[in-house]
């Protein structure tokens, strides 16, 4: 992976160390995620970031997180009018496209979320 490299005052810096540290993460991982976030918002901008007990998780603002988007799109591909319907009059249709948009630049972290979700419903129904 390439590297950037930028000038921050000495008191951003030792912020940003501090704050990374107390997170448990390296400032340059915890850099890299901010900047990813930044960039989907800015591209996608129905989207947005949350933490929870699964981590940290891309969701559409005020609606379902994307995994679930996904998982439901799965199920209703390529209809896209029925998939539509089924979130309607819920989630908007632009916002439901701006979810599968961003799922198909980030497929490993949808994927790895979907993976966790099947996990543990086989958990909670006694197969797992």
């Amino acid at each position: 992976m390439p590297t950037m490299s930028t000038r921050v005052d000495d008191w951003l810096k030792d912020s940003l160390e501090e704050f990374w540290r107390a997170h448990g993460e390296r400032p340059s991982t915890g850099l890299r995620r901010v900047a990813e976030e930044w960039w989907a918002m800015e591209t996608f901008p129905a989207i947005c970031f949350q933490d929870g007990v699964a981590g940290r998780r891309a969701r559409i603002r005020g609606g379902p997180d994307v995994w679930e988007i996904v998982s439901v799109w799965r199920e209703y591909a390529p209809d896209r009018d029925a998939f539509h319907g089924h979130f309607d009059p819920y989630v908007d249709p632009a916002k439901l496209d701006q979810a599968l948009a961003y799922a198909e630049h980030f497929p490993d972290e949808i994927d790895a979320l979907i993976a966790q979700n099947r996990r543990l419903e086989r958990y909670v129904s006694g197969q797992g």
